[in-house]
């Protein structure tokens, strides 16, 4: 325990004194959630109820923290998130602190959902569930090989081969366990050298299964209903550009180079359902939505591995941009929130070879290709008050996946923190880059935004091997330099950690933010929901517009939680 500073006044220590004053300052008031005017420090009714949930839950981990250091345990966050899972929630014996400390997560509002991928949202559990009760048309899976666990709607050509339908091999003894082992990272891919090689080829496994429109309707449906259980009522979700192998009569939109956007109207179609379906079940019951309905942006997004230094890739990258600005710019405008690069990015294309023509290209040009030139030129004219020489970057949000990788020589992370304005996926690898974080460092405490918030996902980061134990995460360390953060879960089907309680679970054990680090995490991803509600972007708002923000987060969000976990733990009225 640091010495008082009266007590190095009394030796004679004044330089102790004031470096002393400076640790306490530059710990305790540099945290990001001080950054929002108004949100801690509460006192009356907000304050007590504060305490009293801190202390359960500060009780809680230090039972964890004793346990540990006696060596009856592993600390929870140093074991790999789906082992430790599956020990807690399906092994012989139950544990009650686990089972009340991540109670009180579950029924925490989170906010919102910022960064998950479409292709992957579904639990594994509701995902297989899916598949069993599936039957039109016939899903097919390879048995062997190396496209073993591989599905589609194509009957095998050989019978004699190793594809059979999926139904037939469900019947055997281990099937399921098998094909979740197929859909997801955990110790059955411990001895892959390279974790990547594994992740990819789950997407590889279940691509086609999302070419039928109901099938791809029916998954994101259950994905919504899913989020609402654990109370998440934004979601902004990361998708690729769909096709669906039969087009139907009622898409009513423009169709761009083969291109339609009816996997836009399904996912709408989806949420709509899934909340219907959501108020039914809780009717009596349950987490009431407290804004009547759950609110869906899509991020739309191309893959890295393309190449802008080769002309066909060039084109692809300019198509898929173009595409999603004459949507945004039609009858998506609410619907699509930006613009991403994402799969892996070490082995993938750096951030700033997309800056000279994909970036700050001139929307709708630069096409050599005649049927792209052609299509796009008379899509220039039809918006040329908003597109003429008009760069992509001004049109559309780019909120760009990087500083996911442990290399120093991968700098996305300094491309993002320029022309990303408002969020960044992962981005924990901006400590090893302080001219990055100049912006913030020197921000004033009452500016909405002075950079891209960082969209954290630390499950995936300790499953894809980048943080074994969560403790050692760079985000509690940029959190505590006054770097906003949001909790996100990436994809939860591959990682085994649905919704986002999971995620908030991990990092109130590694951490030492308490209560407050979790209140500014719900509260900084309540910030972009409310965004999009009075949809009016985060850079032009008043004083008003944040504490209308503000209020409704305590008032509809914050409060009933609080008094929630109040009766919860049994605690005398306040």
């Amino acid at each position: 325990m640091i010495l008082l500073n009266d007590d190095y006044v009394d030796q004679g220590m004044d330089s102790a004194v004031r470096q002393n004053n400076l640790m306490l300052v530059q710990d305790k008031s540099r945290w990001f959630y001080k950054k929002w005017r108004g949100l801690t420090e509460k006192t009356g009714v907000e304050g007590q109820l504060e305490s009293q949930l801190e202390g359960h839950l500060k009780y809680m981990k230090d039972l964890y923290r004793a346990s540990y250091e006696r060596s009856i345990i592993p600390y929870p966050t140093s074991v790999p998130f789906a082992d430790y899972k599956e020990r807690m929630e399906s092994g012989p014996q139950k544990d009650p602190v686990y089972d009340t400390l991540m109670e009180a997560f579950l029924r925490l509002p989170k906010g919102g959902l910022l960064h998950v991928h479409s292709a992957a949202a579904l639990s594994v559990e509701e995902l297989i569930a899916l598949l069993k009760e599936w039957s039109d048309p016939a899903i097919f899976i390879e048995t062997e090989g190396k496209s073993a666990g591989k599905m589609d709607y194509q009957p095998p050509a050989d019978p004699a081969g190793t594809k059979m339908a999926l139904a037939v091999f469900l019947e055997y003894v281990g099937a399921e366990r098998r094909l979740k082992e197929w859909l997801t990272v955990g110790a059955h891919t411990d001895q892959v050298p390279y974790i990547w090689d594994a992740f990819n080829l789950i997407f590889m496994r279940t691509s086609d299964l999302f070419e039928n429109r109901n099938f791809y309707y029916e998954y994101h449906r259950r994905f919504f209903i899913e989020c609402m259980r654990d109370r998440i009522d934004y979601v902004e979700l990361r998708c690729g550009f769909q096709n669906f192998t039969a087009h139907e009569d009622w898409v009513q939109h423009d169709v761009i180079l083969d291109q339609s956007p009816e996997f836009l109207d399904v996912l709408m179609a989806a949420k709509d359902a899934a909340v219907d379906a959501y108020q039914k079940e809780t009717a009596k019951h349950g987490w009431k939505l407290p804004s009547k309905s759950m609110e869906l942006g899509v991020i739309l997004c191309a893959r890295r591995d393309l190449d802008a230094d080769v002309e066909k890739d060039k084109e692809k990258l300019m198509k898929k941009m173009d595409t999603a600005i004459y949507w945004k710019l039609g009858p998506y405008q609410e619907l699509i929130k930006g613009f991403d690069f994402v799969s892996e990015e070490d082995r993938g294309k750096a951030s700033y070879t997309y800056y000279k023509d994909i970036f700050y290209g001139e929307a709708f040009e630069g096409y050599k290709e005649k049927a792209n030139k052609t299509e796009f030129a008379s899509l220039k004219a039809q918006y040329k008050e908003q597109a003429d020489k008009t760069p992509r970057i001004r049109l559309i949000e780019l909120l760009l996946h990087a500083g996911e990788s442990l290399w120093m020589e991968q700098e996305n992370i300094v491309d993002a923190k320029i022309a990303s304005r408002y969020r960044m996926g992962h981005g924990f690898q901006m400590l090893e880059y302080p001219g990055a974080m100049l912006g913030y460092q020197f921000a004033s405490a009452g500016s909405m935004m002075e950079g891209p918030v960082l969209e954290v996902c630390p499950i995936s980061n300790q499953m894809l091997r980048y943080f074994p134990d969560i403790r050692n995460h760079y985000a509690l360390m940029l959190m505590k330099m006054g770097i906003p953060c949001v909790i996100a879960n990436d994809d939860p089907q591959i990682l085994g950690n649905p919704g986002l309680s999971y995620d908030f679970w991990e990092m109130y054990m590694a951490s030492d933010g308490g209560l407050m680090m979790i209140k500014g995490l719900a509260f900084t991803a309540y910030l972009f929901q409310y965004q999009a509600r009075v949809t009016l972007p985060l850079s032009e708002w008043n004083n008003d517009i944040y504490e209308s923000c503000l209020q409704a987060f305590e008032g509809l969000y914050w409060m009933p939680y609080l008094r929630e976990m109040n009766q919860f733990f049994g605690d005398p009225e306040v």
